[in-house]
């Protein structure tokens, strides 16, 4: 897992090696964890405090292509 690249989805929805963009950003979905259940998504970062700090958003999301 890489930060700022990495995130965890759930694989029925989109698929391990999609790439997306959210805020501007290209990330790759390569996790799953067992929260990520649906339309959720998890952008993996190194540390607890900088996912604390991140907390929890909506944002669009396009997959491209």
């Amino acid at each position: 897992m890489v930060e700022g690249q990495t995130i965890a989805v759930d694989p029925r929805v989109i698929p391990y090696g999609t790439k997306v963009i959210i805020g501007g950003h290209i990330f790759t979905a390569e996790d799953c964890g067992g929260a990520i259940q649906g339309n959720h998504i998890d952008i993996y970062v190194n540390n607890h405090a900088e996912a604390e700090a991140l907390g929890v958003t909506n944002a669009d999301v396009f997959l491209v292509k």
